[in-house]
């Protein structure tokens, strides 16, 4: 019976202690890092970087976001809002629209940072709910590579212009927030 009298208190005491030693060093690592930047997508032939490689067999009110399309893009990051401004890489990916009124689609993307020091040949991979009809979205990052390898946050997305631009082409102002080990 002492024995056991000995070891309760030493496990009780363990247990206490235990999760005081693992709660302070949780997210203790993390950096925190704010980028800004564009990507333009071209959407009407002969330079489009966005262009729609499955059509929905379903009719809807409008076509562009029917159940079922899938579309893919490679978009230029630019530094600021003209097209032909300083290229810091690519915006690569795909969105399928998966909601019946075509009101959400599923983003899949990579930022890949070409020419932006310190992160230049490092990436961001973003994956989440798109509500196509709202032109502020917040999604999640979900990792990276290089320098963002392990990187968590979210990318703040805003449409600067109108989704059935007559140009065709769409510019996006994108601020991420990241946390990084």
């Amino acid at each position: 019976m002492a024995s056991i009298s000995f070891t309760l208190p030493i496990f009780l005491t363990i247990i206490f202690f235990l999760p005081l030693k693992i709660i302070p060093t949780i997210g203790t690592n993390a950096d925190e890092t704010r980028i800004h930047f564009y990507y333009q997508e071209r959407t009407k032939p002969p330079n489009a970087t966005a262009i729609k490689v499955v059509s929905s067999p379903i009719e809807h009110a409008n076509p562009i976001f029917a159940f079922g399309n899938i579309f893919v893009f490679d978009d230029p990051i630019t530094e600021d809002l003209d097209p032909a401004s300083h290229l810091l890489g690519r915006v690569q990916g795909q969105l399928v629209i998966v909601s019946l009124d075509g009101n959400d689609g599923l983003y899949t993307l990579n930022i890949h940072f070409t020419n932006l020091s310190p992160w230049t040949g490092s990436t961001l991979t973003v994956i989440g709910r798109n509500p196509t009809q709202q032109t502020v979205k917040e999604l999640p990052v979900v990792g990276g590579t290089g320098l963002f390898r392990l990187a968590r946050g979210y990318v703040v997305v805003t449409r600067l212009t109108p989704i059935d631009s007559p140009s065709g082409i769409l510019t996006f102002l994108v601020n991420a927030t990241l946390f990084n080990h």
